[in-house]
């Protein structure tokens, strides 16, 4: 019987993978800085950075949601 997975396991992972894809942009970002308005570079960097934000505040909801009452939902397991 496997053990019990719940949505709160699952949004924890979500949460750790769009933290990990934040932490890309940022480095992306990083890469590009220093670029003068108006070049690609510009542009890469500041995309980089508005996903980053994007990322971590999905992130940052995400790890909400497993203070919540449907972090004890089961998907897997818990029965019998």
């Amino acid at each position: 019987m496997p053990a019990m997975i719940t949505l709160g396991h699952l949004l924890m992972v979500l949460a750790a993978l769009a933290l990990l894809a934040a932490i890309g942009f940022v480095v992306g970002a990083m890469r590009h800085r220093g670029h003068g308005r108006g070049t690609p570079g510009y542009a890469r960097a500041r995309t980089n950075r508005r996903k980053a934000v994007y990322a971590m505040a999905l992130s940052l909801v995400l790890a909400v949601g497993c203070l919540t009452p449907l972090c004890y939902v089961p998907i897997v397991g818990g029965g019998g």
